[in-house]
């Protein structure tokens, strides 16, 4: 096979020009595929029908043939063209291409065309053509049904036929195509079958509608089946088969909804009333089979049972009154709502109507009449929680409506308390019971918890589902949402690393303090500082920086009393938590200090043991002023 490159140039007028960049713009250029072609040769003085299979194709796909031009072309489904070769085209091997607007395919060398009798070369001697087999294909319909077997006017059934093929050549490319007409095809009208062998059947299933106006009687339904033989021969094999519809007739019944009314009048979301219709027949036959029913369940649904209710048969000129039970869905916008009513509905002769009207609602959503709970107040005792602590949580409950809510029911966590964890409730269940909230007041309701110990640091979101009554009876749910911090709290081990001592007054000594982190976290330790109000204490602050548990930090100041007694050291250590704020613990240390002894006369001789004391006490000093401990 021989592969060659098309450049098709098509020439057009500018109305034509801007017709095509219209229909560019609207949608995106199709990706053709072409896969092959049947029959593969042709006589040139007889012509024939190509079948062109690929993908893509539209009703506006063409067929050329590559040096000759473009043929007829029928489109049968999109994957499926027929194209028509005129008798005379010169002999040769033609490329086949399918186009359309901005987007073609090209199959090289897909097509031989011959001569009827071939012009032996001068050193070659004839080859003589086989002699075909006279005959053709003959297509006819052998059986056929329709689901259901009688038609409905204004619906959709099914057609079944059952092809059979008693000609003497099997048909190529056996197609069956259902044009419309009278009924109306649904989806894709043409199925491709194939081969079709000789004394062989093919089944082929076809969607149709019956128009809704057609009147009782049968009717043809019009179908083409079309094949070709081995050689390239086509053939048509038009046919009709016959289909009976079950009709309007001369008249049919027409139901009109007349009046329709609520009880109560005035609806607010979440209402149960009961709807009231008067159904008159305004037709000129009997309805029978009437069902009523509610069409959408966005505004309101039954109360019990299910959405449609059937009546009796309403001859001409009666009415008859049916009451649905329905409750309003929770919507947002007030006014005259639409609620839309089903009518489906036969007269004595077989025919079908479906119909559906709407009727008014007045609907309010003020809260003038109605109650509406919302939690605007809670808190926790202890507060923050860490984990393992028992708290109890104690929230406001307010009804902010016009009217009283009964029967509270307050679930924490949830349905099924399913979001309650890291919290247990102790002493009782998670589920409280109010009897009643009247318009404009509050409720404070309690519920013992604990932390779970395992429990990481974070805000937890606590769902609160509420039900209650209104004064109507009508139920109302709500469901609110609260959070809770729970933080882990640090464990610091906060001393004197070594004794102090009692020291003179005056004298600086030294606080060597030391600060452990006794905890299994890593806490992220900013300062240590220690803080007096009877000592004056210098070099009183360290950065530490993160400590891992188990790990501790010392600092050792100087510090000074300027009088004897008890003096308190307050050690502080600053810290950021598990939410990145700011905390502090604090610990007081206390230190006696001893009054200076005043010298008397006596005492002025100094010995030799007093003067080895007050060289050591100014050694202790000296030490003292260089860090190096008392």
């Amino acid at each position: 096979m021989r592969k060659a490159l098309l450049i098709i140039v098509l020439i057009v007028t500018p109305a034509l020009a801007l017709l095509l960049v219209g229909v560019a713009a609207a949608r995106p250029l199709p990706e053709l595929a072409l896969t092959g072609i049947e029959p593969d040769r042709l006589v040139s003085q007889e012509g024939g029908a190509l079948s062109v299979y690929g993908s893509d194709f539209t009703t506006s796909t063409v067929v050329r043939l590559v040096g000759h031009g473009l043929l007829d072309t029928t489109y049968v489904n999109s994957e499926a063209l027929q194209a028509a070769v005129p008798p005379g085209v010169p002999p040769g091997t033609y490329d086949v291409q399918v186009s359309e607007t901005g987007a073609s395919a090209t199959l090289p060398a897909a097509l031989t065309i011959v001569a009827a009798t071939p012009t032996p070369g001068p050193t070659a001697a004839p080859t003589p053509k086989p002699t075909p087999v006279p005959g053709q294909p003959n297509i006819t319909i052998l059986n056929y049904s329709t689901e259901p077997a009688r038609v409905v006017a204004g619906r959709e059934f099914l057609v079944t036929v059952e092809i059979y093929n008693n000609g003497s050549r099997a048909g190529e490319n056996t197609m069956v195509t259902f044009p419309g007409g009278t009924f109306v095809p649904v989806g894709e009208t043409g199925h491709l079958l194939w081969q079709l062998h000789i004394n062989h059947t093919a089944v082929v299933t076809q969607r149709m509608r019956a128009p809704s106006g057609l009147a009782s009687a049968t009717y043809n339904l019009q179908l083409n089946v079309s094949a070709n033989d081995y050689e390239g021969r086509h053939f048509q094999f038009p046919e009709t088969i016959a289909v009976e519809v079950a009709g309007v007739g001369h008249g049919r019944p027409q139901l009109i909804i007349e009046q329709a009314q609520t009880e109560p009048a005035v609806l607010g979301p979440g209402d149960a009333f009961s709807l009231t219709l008067q159904v008159a027949n305004r037709g000129s036959r009997t309805a029978t089979g009437v069902v009523v029913g509610v069409a959408s369940t966005e505004l309101a649904v039954p109360t019990r049972g299910g959405n449609e209710t059937a009546l009796d048969p309403i001859t001409v000129g009666r009415q008859t009154t049916v009451t649905l039970p329905l409750v309003l869905g929770e919507i947002a916008e007030a006014g005259r709502q639409g609620l839309g009513i089903s009518l489906d509905y036969g007269d004595y002769e077989g025919g079908t109507y479906a119909d559906q009207q709407n009727v008014g609602l007045e609907v309010v959503t003020a809260l003038s009449d109605r109650p509406q709970l919302v939690v605007d107040e809670y808190h926790t005792t202890p507060d923050p929680l860490s984990p393992g602590d028992e708290f109890e949580l104690t929230f406001r409950v307010s009804n902010v409506g016009g009217g009283e809510a009964q029967r509270l029911v307050l679930t924490l966590g949830g349905e099924a308390a399913a979001d309650l964890r890291p919290f247990a409730p102790l002493g009782s269940s998670n589920v409280k019971f109010v009897p009643g909230v009247d318009a404009g007041g509050t409720v404070r309701v309690t519920q013992q918890l604990r932390v779970d110990g395992s429990a990481d640091s974070g805000s937890y979101s606590l769902p609160l589902a509420l039900a209650y009554d209104d004064a109507r009876g009508t139920r109302h749910t709500d469901s609110q949402l609260i959070s809770l911090l729970v933080r882990r709290k640090p464990h610091f081990q906060i001393g004197f690393y070594r004794p102090v001592g009692r020291p003179l007054v005056g004298e600086p000594f030294p606080l060597p303090v030391e600060a452990t982190n006794i905890g299994r976290t890593l806490i992220n330790v900013s300062t240590l500082e220690l803080i007096s109000e009877q000592l004056e204490i210098r070099e009183g602050s360290l950065y530490v920086g993160p400590l891992d548990g188990g790990t501790s930090a010392s600092l050792e100041a100087t510090a000074v009393a300027q009088e004897g007694g008890t003096a308190e050291v307050v050690v502080s250590l600053h810290y950021l938590d598990d939410f990145d704020r700011p905390q502090v613990v604090t610990e007081t240390l206390t230190v006696e200090v001893e009054e200076r002894v005043m010298p008397t006369p006596e005492a002025d001789a100094v010995g030799p043991e007093q003067e080895a004391g007050l060289l050591g006490r100014v050694w202790a000093v000296i030490r003292a002023l260089l860090g190096l401990g008392s």
